[in-house]
């Protein structure tokens, strides 16, 4: 979308952390995997700091379940699902967010629901020249706090809101509070530090994790092709430090190359398997 990337950075810059959550049906549905997921949402952020260096998404959400999946293990009715707003809450416990002071933007009914669930004011982004997805059309539940056509729009509102919250402060309670700000323009405070070692912890988890699921590329036939190769040089070394006597030489030859074969063919027994 246009001026998404100024949109991150300037979201940014008010004191907030930004975070996308997404639903992933096709996940459920066996079109694409988890780490194809994954690997798009890095894409997505490279994109935004090529345009913008302070461009950053804190963290990315996203559910792959689907209560009519064909992958069996995602079938299920998730609370992470939108219009559920399990995402946001789960974001919001391990960025250690105050979700009374966050704003879900978003082009979709669904979305205006979850952020109203989750505690969040909402703002419903309809840009004028994007057909809308099916997600989009549907019927409104939660009428949003404001509806923008750009992504400027809604953090310009965001940003007098801000000022307005502001201004309460001095004149009496603070019925929509602010978000934490940084202690110096451009310096993390110890708030922002914080979320980000934990986001980093969290992130290290999930590779552990998924590095625990993904079974290990091990096999007896490769193993064994291994040590026949190992002993194939072994005698290729020896024959050549005798390679003056042709008695032991020739023999020694011969068995290494007998011992390499057999290292071919038990490699291509494991491929056959």
């Amino acid at each position: 979308m246009p001026g998404a990337a100024d949109a991150v950075s300037r979201a940014r810059a008010l004191g907030y952390a930004t975070v996308v959550v997404s639903n992933q049906s096709g996940v459920a549905r066996g079109m694409f995997t988890e780490a194809d997921v994954r690997a798009v949402n890095t894409r997505l952020e490279d994109y935004l700091r090529e345009e913008n260096p302070n461009a950053i998404i804190d963290r990315q959400e996203f559910c792959p379940f689907h209560p009519d999946a064909t992958v069996e293990r995602y079938r299920r009715d998730s609370d992470l699902r939108k219009p559920k707003c399990g995402m946001i809450t789960k974001a919001g416990e391990l960025l250690g967010l105050d979700l009374s002071r966050s704003w879900m933007i978003g082009d979709a009914p669904r979305d205006m629901e979850a952020g109203h669930a989750a505690g969040c004011r909402t703002i419903l982004f309809q840009p004028p020249d994007v057909a809308k997805s099916p997600a989009a059309a549907e019927e409104m539940k939660v009428e949003p706090d404001y509806v923008c056509t750009t992504l400027k729009d809604a953090i310009d509102y965001i940003s007098a809101r801000s000022n307005e919250d502001q201004a309460t402060i001095s004149n009496g309670p603070l019925s929509l509070p602010m978000p934490v700000r940084r202690d110096e323009p451009g310096k993390p405070s110890d708030a922002d530090a914080l979320r980000r070692l934990e986001r980093l912890a969290e992130q290290i988890l999930e590779e552990m994790k998924r590095r625990h699921d993904t079974p290990l590329d091990f096999s007896v036939s490769k193993l064994l092709a291994g040590i026949a190769q190992i002993l194939s040089i072994a005698l290729l070394f020896v024959a050549y430090l005798y390679r003056s006597t042709n008695d032991v030489m020739f023999p020694l030859i011969f068995t290494a190359m007998f011992v390499q074969l057999l290292t071919i063919a038990l490699l291509i027994m494991d491929r056959q398997r």
